[in-house]
């Protein structure tokens, strides 16, 4: 009976552990001062596309290194306002790849109108 005991705890610690590993730096990552939250790229590129839809906004940033596809579900309207086609957008991501949820947007540079 034992062994089966220690057999349950080992694996909801193997699972509780795999979890945190995958979904804490999403939740946590935030709160963290910027020493611990790990590395992240800055990008940079101009919005080529944007999309509104009911529960998120779609934006197509063409960068030197190719296209990412952005997915804003979190201040929807907010970043709508902020971005149009034609600015150039420097975010923040852990990682270049071709589609992102909700990076952090460090700066957007309006195109010029003349």
């Amino acid at each position: 009976m034992k062994l089966w005991r220690d057999a349950l705890v080992f694996l909801v610690g193997l699972a509780l552990g795999v979890t945190l590993v995958l979904v804490g730096p999403r939740v946590a990552g935030p709160f963290l001062p910027e020493a611990l939250r790990g590395k992240a790229e800055v990008v940079e590129g101009e919005v080529a596309k944007k999309l509104r839809e009911q529960d998120r906004l779609l934006v197509t940033l063409v960068t030197g290194r190719g296209a990412i596809l952005i997915t804003f579900r979190q201040k929807v309207a907010e970043v709508d306002l902020l971005v149009a086609e034609g600015d150039k957008l420097t975010l923040h991501v852990r990682r270049f790849e071709p589609f992102v949820e909700d990076p952090a947007i460090q700066s957007v540079k309006k195109k010029d109108v003349s």
